[in-house]
């Protein structure tokens, strides 16, 4: 009889599984997780596991774990130490933005116990708003009206500052939020953003000062003014090389305004700084002053009209309290070593560049190190240059031999267009990236 029931029986473990583990283990056995992604606890990296998936806030984690033997083991789900379900699938969430660990214990019958440990990357969607990191929207006054830029800032409806929540209205023309400062003290305090469904996203860190100073700021008046009563405090042509002012630089006007005040930094002309055109024509300067304490600030990017025509500022129903002048903060953006170049590139999405802070007239500069015969650009993620459009090494692209050792490139934005639509890329081949910088 023992020699007859062996065939069968190997018969009969052939047809039923072709001998995989996951049908012919049985509950003495110890419980193994079969998913690809999950069979070995693969080498953590700085004491990390490693992502098993990434979704975006608005998605469940959804997930289902193969294991053996399949009828004599649990699986139990904890995300974050928190046990949040049981059995072989999951559809868990939404979850905050961030890193979350996720551990899976498979356990048998017998109390035979397995585990996995991975992480679970939540990242906001395209359409989330991000808060930009410029100076002026990072040190404000309290009580003053003060302005939030970034990515999708549209969407934003209140900005918490530490505990406090306060209305932010959106300001087309300046593509911001503008806001009141809560009377907070003076000190550094966390920042979130707020959306229409009151989803709430972290932004980083504001300063609050009452007597807020930045970096390389250099004041020009000191006030406070007289009201503006449609006049102006200006300077001549003949002054503008003894104050310094060149393209790339930052006037900031601090006024306290009455209701319906209106202003602009202008030429003593009362033109744009930049274009020319009068200062309350399509495409001017003029700006509607919300009432109290604000700032007015300008980017200059030619010279051209205040060596012609001198600088103002000008307006109605406003005191004007101090007026300063500033090389923009150099802003680290990458900080490398990169791995070395090889005919490819360290890149930003388009929907990066409003965080990112670029406008016209910021520099960007790339700090290398590089072998003999390193080539390189600060052009379009798509390798093109980010001002004139062309391809990189083409004629009039931004193309440069970079000499062997340590350097820098740098390039001045003249043109968002292409970078709006292509992003932007630091390119080229055989040289490392030590940092990238804006200012």
């Amino acid at each position: 009889m023992a020699v007859l029931a062996l065939p069968v029986g190997v018969m009969l473990s052939s047809c039923s599984s072709d001998n995989d583990p996951f049908f012919t283990a049985n509950e003495d056995d110890y419980p193994v997780i079969l998913n690809s992604d999950l069979v070995t606890n693969e080498e953590w990296k700085n004491g990390e596991p490693p992502v098993l998936t990434t979704i975006t806030r608005k998605e469940n984690f959804v997930y289902e774990a193969i294991v053996t033997p399949a009828h004599y083991t649990t699986v139990t789900w904890f995300i974050d130490d928190v046990q949040v379900a049981e059995g072989k699938t999951i559809d868990y969430g939404p979850l905050p933005v961030g890193e979350h660990l996720l551990k899976i214990v498979a356990t048998t019958t017998k109390g035979k116990e397995t585990s996995r440990t991975r992480k679970i990357s939540v990242t906001l969607c395209n359409d989330d708003p991000v808060a930009g990191k410029d100076i002026h929207d990072r040190l404000v006054k309290q009580g003053s009206v003060a302005q939030l830029h970034g990515k999708n800032i549209s969407k934003v409806t209140k900005v918490i500052i530490g505990t406090q929540t306060v209305d932010a209205t959106y300001n087309e023309g300046e593509d911001c939020v503008e806001y009141t400062v809560p009377d907070l003290s003076d000190g550094v305090y966390t920042l979130q953003l707020v959306d229409a469904e009151g989803y709430v996203f972290d932004a980083g860190e504001i300063e609050l000062n009452t007597n807020p100073q930045y970096s390389g700021e250099k004041v020009i008046y000191t006030g406070p003014s007289e009201k503006l009563a449609w006049s102006a405090i200006t300077w001549g042509k003949e002054d503008i090389p003894s104050l310094g002012i060149k393209p790339g630089m930052i006037i900031t006007v601090y006024v306290t305004a009455d209701e319906g005040a209106e202003g602009a930094i202008a030429t003593s002309w009362w033109n744009d700084i930049n274009s020319g055109v009068k200062w309350d024509a399509e495409g001017g300067c003029k700006q509607s002053l919300p009432q109290g304490e604000s700032v007015m600030t300008y980017t200059v990017t030619t010279t051209q009209y205040l060596e012609e025509q001198g600088l103002g500022v000008v307006g109605n129903n406003f005191v004007v309290e101090k007026i300063t002048i500033e090389e923009p903060a150099e802003t680290v953006i990458y900080e490398g070593p990169s791995e070395k170049l090889a005919w490819n590139a360290i890149t930003w999405g388009k929907e990066d560049i409003p965080s990112l802070g670029i406008k016209v007239g910021t520099v960007i500069t790339v700090y290398y190190v590089a072998d003999a015969g390193a080539a390189g650009a600060i052009a379009t993620s798509w390798w093109n240059d980010i001002n004139s459009g062309v391809k990189w090494d083409a004629e009039g692209g931004c193309r440069q031999d970079l000499p062997e050792g340590e350097g820098k490139m740098e390039y001045e934005v003249t043109n968002l267009d292409y970078l709006n639509e292509q992003g932007l890329g630091v390119v080229g081949n055989a040289y490392v990236i030590e940092k990238v910088t804006i200012k």
